[in-house]
């Protein structure tokens, strides 16, 4: 389902990993059931997920792949892709390999008929200079996706900003993430905490070191040494560190400065409340500045409470897309 103006939404299949891992649903099934409950038309696909030969495709799978997208009249949007330094243990590969080894995603992303591929940080700023052209070549979109900790003005985007600058490529974009610009924690992360038995003191020293400024690990390590101080198990305190690596609270507005370059966009949810809001981000004021700043680009669908919650995925989306639709009407 479309908006009037505004981002046009769909849906990632990361959103659907329980689903996917459970066996409810195969790679065909996530699709066709996406397209049943109308949480298109876009679709994103993590390339390590859900192909099984990727980073290569082959031709029967590409068939299949249109053929499916042209019947449930659904539309490729991005293609996630990985840097993998270590493919094997210990043993680095080396620049040369590194580069190889996005070309051949990109290829399969192109064959697939995909605009864009997701690449993050672990590209580094040189190894994606060297592979804009090639992006060129293939008519593909290269973005980044902007995750928690970072946001715009984050030292580590703010060095791809300026080899963007450098480079002047019209392959090189910008993936928001939104999860770098949460204001609090999600109440069903820590409801899913409590259930499995954190303790209410853990809890809340959690809420105490979050909002502080620093980087994760900094942080996560302030919370483990007070936490190791006070008694409170391994298992719990394990549980708690995953707020540091997936959320941040960042000013919202900065995402305008990205606007320009966006060439995707992942809607990071963790849940939408019995007011129809987003529980831990400001979606009114994030999505309006897409909308304003005149981005008619795709965004899909991301919860990611499926990292600590067995809640329906398609019934979070559906959700989620709602929502979405209420404020870019407004």
């Amino acid at each position: 389902m479309t908006t009037a103006r505004g981002p046009q939404t769909g849906a990632t299949l990361y959103a659907f990993t329980n689903e996917y891992l459970t066996r409810q649903y195969d790679f065909e099934g996530l699709l066709r059931e996406i397209a049943r409950r109308g949480l298109g038309p876009g679709v994103e696909v993590i390339g390590f997920q859900s192909i099984r030969t990727f980073p290569e495709v082959s031709d029967a799978f590409v068939e299949r792949f249109k053929e499916l997208m042209a019947e449930l009249q659904l539309r490729p949007t991005s293609l996630a892709i990985n840097s993998d330094r270590f493919l094997k243990p210990g043993q680095p590969i080396s620049d040369a390999e590194l580069i190889d080894y996005h070309k051949r995603q990109m290829v399969s992303a192109a064959k697939l008929g995909f605009p864009v591929v997701r690449y993050q940080f672990a590209s580094p700023p040189a190894i994606v200079a060297e592979l804009a052209p090639f992006a060129e070549d293939l008519g593909l979109k290269m973005g980044l996706e902007v995750h928690a900790p970072a946001h715009a003005n984050h030292p580590m985007v703010v060095a791809y900003r300026e080899m963007y600058a450098k480079v002047n490529s019209p392959a090189l974009g910008w993936i928001p993430d939104f999860g770098g610009t949460a204001f609090r924690i999600p109440p069903s992360f820590l409801a899913s905490a409590r259930a499995r038995g954190v303790p209410e003191g853990l809890i809340d020293l959690l809420l105490d070191i979050w909002p502080e400024p620093g980087a994760p690990p900094e942080r996560v390590g302030k919370l483990h040494q007070f936490a190791a101080k006070a008694g409170y198990k391994p298992e719990h305190v394990q549980i708690v560190s995953l707020a540091f690596f997936i959320l941040s609270n960042h000013d919202p507005k900065s995402w305008a400065e990205l606007v320009p370059e966006t060439v995707h966009i992942h809607g990071k949810f963790y849940g939408v409340d019995e007011d129809g809001r987003e529980e831990a981000i400001d979606y009114d004021t994030v999505l309006r500045i897409f909308r304003d700043g005149g981005y008619a680009g795709s965004i899909c669908s991301e919860w990611e409470g499926h990292a600590y919650s067995n809640a329906d995925a398609f019934m979070q989306v559906e959700q989620h897309q709602a929502m979405c639709r209420r404020i870019l009407a407004s």
